[in-house]
């Protein structure tokens, strides 16, 4: 029985049409493609940061073979022994489930790599993941703190973006059910996390609109230290937000058309996710997110 590759084709001219828009190179991304043709053909997700200069695209998938591919492809673009060798101990220890593959792609280079295990991870076991790349008991307990005030045992993923120069940044994100509390919730975990009242004032007037959605709030660690700050990823967010948030975060009107082609060409009516970057001087960043599954 033959395959069906209509989805990775069209994920292709998506792709290409993006790039093109923003005066990407196809070429930088061709390896990728080739690498990870088969789970492209069943999900692909594409992202774009606030500049509309850096593109993401990833992919997922399970099973050793697919671990062991994205190990060739971060030891080809220049990812050292000891970052390879942590990735594939983690990977089996998860058992190579559930895993997510992102490259993100800008002007001058291939310049992140990122790979994320979505499972319900224990916190006991989390403690263990970031205390291997240098994390010590205090931040921790940022960690143990956020998971107390979101009323969660586990996390929802487990990541890990990797640059070729430069420190790992590890990631831990929690999951929130839809209820009226959800940002209180977040908001109490911020604080922990070194942000203010202030910092949230850009999300205040879409507050009862996202209240309802679900959302992922993440910390993260460079070189052992917690990064001060948060990261909220909402899902199922309207373009017009998109758009007051963006121009609030001092995008051009030409951004701001970058992330609508990008929702034209999976040819939805709002973003699979809106992610916001909250940081302690009250500054905040966005990146968008959309994707297409043949599940």
């Amino acid at each position: 029985m033959s395959l069906d590759y209509n989805p990775l084709f069209q994920g292709a001219a998506r792709l290409g049409l993006l790039l093109g828009a923003i005066d990407l190179p196809w070429n930088r991304v061709t390896p990728y493609v080739e690498a990870f043709a088969s789970e492209l053909n069943a999900y692909q997700e594409l992202s774009l940061d606030s500049t509309a200069t850096t593109v993401g695209l990833m992919t997922r998938g399970s099973g050793k073979d697919f671990a062991f591919r994205i190990a060739r492809y971060l030891e080809n673009h220049g990812i050292d022994e000891s970052r390879l060798r942590r990735f594939l101990v983690r990977a089996k220890f998860l058992e190579y489930q559930n895993l997510f593959f992102k490259v993100e792609i800008n002007s001058a280079e291939l310049f992140e790599f990122s790979y994320y295990f979505r499972q319900r991870i224990s916190l006991e076991v989390v403690g263990a993941w970031l205390r291997d790349t240098g994390v010590d008991t205090e931040g921790l307990a940022y960690v143990y703190a956020c998971a107390k005030e979101l009323q969660k045992q586990t996390v929802h993923f487990l990541a890990t973006a990797e640059r070729p120069q430069g420190e790992s940044l590890e990631k831990v994100y929690f999951s929130q059910p839809q209820d009226l509390e959800v940002w209180d919730r977040a908001k109490n975990a911020s604080y922990l996390a070194g942000l203010t009242e202030n910092c949230w004032q850009p999300l205040v007037p879409f507050q009862t609109r996202l209240r309802n959605q679900p959302l992922f709030l993440s910390l993260a660690f460079s070189g052992g230290q917690f990064c001060p700050g948060i990261k909220l990823d909402i899902q199922g967010v309207t373009p017009d937000i998109v758009e007051t948030l963006m121009q609030q975060a001092g995008c051009s009107p030409e951004v701001c058309k970058g992330t609508q082609l990008l929702l034209n060409l999976f040819e939805k009516q709002q973003f699979d996710y809106l992610g916001v970057h909250l940081n302690p001087n009250t500054s905040f960043d966005t990146k968008v997110y959309v994707y297409h599954s043949c599940d």
